[in-house]
């Protein structure tokens, strides 16, 4: 017989199993995260596994929605209403600093990642691509903003900051050179 939870222990080895798979995913990428090793990592058996998610794939969109939910917890706990430039230059230093401790995102132009991305469900994409598009809309580029460039143009100039951690491994003292870089622009993007 099955051994069942009580619903503390559930969200206990929800939370365990989203860790280790954030962990897992950055070193080893989607398809070399292996559930029996989380569940081995987390003390449960590979059918007990299937209580709590239906696929891999299914903990994987947990894990990005952790992220995700992280994120959004950031940014209102570091910016107020409107945000100063100092306030969106510590939340985007925090947020480059969440990329280079999970690789997660900066693999996201990988063939693993693609590959990801193909197995989830469709109506999940549109809602995480919708989520991650209003988190930035709704903090770094709301109406109360003063900016000096468009939306996109900050969005590119942002984006092309924050996706520098991809080459972390090669660019010695890299966090250091993202925030110079930050607060070279920081001023060219909002008044």
């Amino acid at each position: 017989m099955p051994r069942s939870f009580s619903e503390a222990e559930k969200d206990n080895i929800r939370q365990n199993l989203i860790a280790e798979c954030k962990k897992s995913w950055s070193t080893h990428g989607y398809k070399k995260t292996s559930v029996s090793e989380l569940c081995a990592k987390v003390g449960i058996s590979t059918g007990a596994f299937y209580t709590f998610y239906t696929s891999k794939e299914a903990l994987f969109c947990d894990v990005m929605d952790d992220f995700q939910a992280s994120t959004r917890r950031m940014y209102d706990e570091t910016l107020s209403s409107p945000p100063t430039k100092a306030e969106i230059c510590q939340a985007l230093k925090k947020l480059y600093l969440e990329y280079a401790e999970n690789d997660i995102i900066t693999k996201r132009h990988t063939p693993d990642y693609k590959s990801l991305l193909n197995k989830l469900p469709k109506e999940w994409r549109e809602k995480h691509s919708a989520k991650s598009k209003d988190n930035l809309e709704n903090t770094l580029f709301a109406p109360n903003i003063k900016m000096k460039v468009s939306k996109e143009r900050a969005h590119g100039i942002i984006d092309t900051l924050l996706l520098s951690v991809a080459n972390k491994n090669i660019i010695p003292d890299h966090y250091e050179i993202f925030c110079t870089l930050l607060n070279c622009v920081i001023g060219e993007i909002y008044e």
